[in-house]
């Protein structure tokens, strides 16, 4: 069987995946009933997130990869790479197993102590330092700042 591979741009994969993030950063500290709902769509942009820098890390690389979900299978790609990779295929793989069941299942819950593991993993591939230097130059050459509400009326 034939597999397509992804053909959007590494600037298109980090553009939305950023997208991603910031939609996490705006529903983490809300607080939404039932919380189960919330969770699970912050673990579906966080699964999302990750899965879009890898891809992106990759294609930076020269490498094609296959469209697919699969977080392990591109950690495992970036690490053909760069085996310093190995230092978050855990969370990852962690990641991985939720992929499923906020996808496919609505009989699923992601509990609060879920949510804290998804947000610790993620924050661990997001400050990885290969990866942290992909997205530092997206928002440099994208200008992408986080701006306090006092300073955002002087710009």
């Amino acid at each position: 069987m034939d597999k397509s591979l992804v053909t959007e741009t590494p600037d298109e994969l980090l553009s939305n995946a950023e997208r991603d993030i910031l939609t996490i950063e705006v529903l983490l500290p809300k607080k939404y009933y039932p919380e189960d709902l919330m969770y699970n769509i912050i673990c579906f942009h966080t699964t999302m997130a990750v899965e879009k820098i890898l891809k992106s890390y990759i294609i930076i690389n020269g490498k094609d990869i296959e469209k697919t979900h699969d977080l392990s299978y591109l950690c495992k790609s970036a690490m053909g790479i760069d085996a310093s990779f190995e230092n978050i295929r855990g969370d990852c793989t962690s990641l991985n197993e939720f992929v499923p069941k906020i996808k496919y299942s609505s009989k699923t819950s992601i509990t609060k102590q879920d949510i804290d593991k998804i947000i610790k993993s993620l924050n661990n591939i997001c400050d990885f330092p290969p990866i942290k230097t992909i997205r530092d130059s997206f928002n440099q050459k994208h200008q992408y700042r986080i701006i306090d509400e006092e300073n955002a009326g002087k710009m």
